[in-house]
């Protein structure tokens, strides 16, 4: 089963994978179509494989229908990885650029533009709602409920939201996925900016700092229940050198439902 879930993952990557070299990807600023390109250039190979394996399994056991809404699609990976578990999926993404790589590499999949944060079906939509490492490109606590509060909006009443992004420790620890030494990581505070180097894509990322306490607070205020928390860790049969994702994960999933 584990090697099956790597081998799908693998599969998202575009054939024509290049390597982009030190492209700067900052979640407070509009992305360009270059910033795109190079994004839809690489799969993230261990990242995504980590962050997306235990997914499969939430969603066997929470998940009663197939009706998938991929919150914040990007170039449209995310998405292929939910049709490819058997999922009616969709995506929607505020940037126009992104979009247009994902309809690119994935035409037979319906992606949608975004404006003012709406997203523009009707309500009570989605069995599942997906969201792929989004939160953590949010910078204000309000920004996160307008986002989870939208989510809740178009999710059936008993639909699921499977959120997956950066752990408290993301920007902290020794890994083999990212390169975390840079002096703007020390002494972190709730809502800060961080930065990353993703190692094989060679891209550095900037995103926000929060807690598990900061994201439980937000599920809680934005209408959530809280069914799972969970830190995939790496396994030593996996084919990758791990360091410290072993004992830790740079990655949280949050699988909620409506209060």
């Amino acid at each position: 089963m584990r090697t099956w879930i790597r081998l799908m993952v693998l599969a998202l990557l575009p054939l024509n994978y290049l390597s982009a070299n030190d492209t700067i990807y900052k979640s407070n600023e509009e992305k360009s179509k270059e910033q795109a390109i190079a994004y839809a250039k690489h799969g993230q190979t261990s990242s995504r494989y980590l962050a997306y394996r235990d997914i499969p399994f939430f969603i066997t056991k929470y998940v009663k229908g197939n009706k998938t809404l991929d919150y914040g699609s990007g170039a449209g990976f995310s998405t292929r990885f939910l049709c490819d578990l058997n999922m009616e999926a969709e995506g929607v993404d505020i940037s126009e650029e992104m979009l247009a790589q994902a309809s690119m590499i994935y035409p037979e999949i319906p992606f949608y533009f975004m404006q003012n944060g709406n997203i523009p079906v009707l309500d009570q939509n989605y069995d599942l709602v997906f969201s792929s490492y989004v939160l953590f490109e949010l910078g204000s606590e309000q920004e996160v409920l307008n986002y989870l509060g939208e989510a809740k909006r178009v999710m059936k009443e008993d639909g699921v939201l499977i959120a997956v992004t950066g752990s408290q420790d993301m920007y902290s620890r020794d890994w083999y996925i990212f390169n975390t030494d840079y002096p703007e990581n020390k002494n972190l505070e709730s809502g800060d900016l961080a930065r990353i180097y993703l190692r094989e894509a060679e891209i550095e990322f900037t995103d926000f700092y929060w807690t598990e306490a900061d994201y439980r607070l937000f599920f809680k205020k934005a209408g959530f229940d809280l069914l799972e928390v969970h830190y995939p860790l790496g396994k030593e049969d996996e084919g990758y050198a791990w360091k410290d994702e072993v004992a830790c994960s740079p990655f949280v999933v949050f699988v909620a439902k409506k209060q």
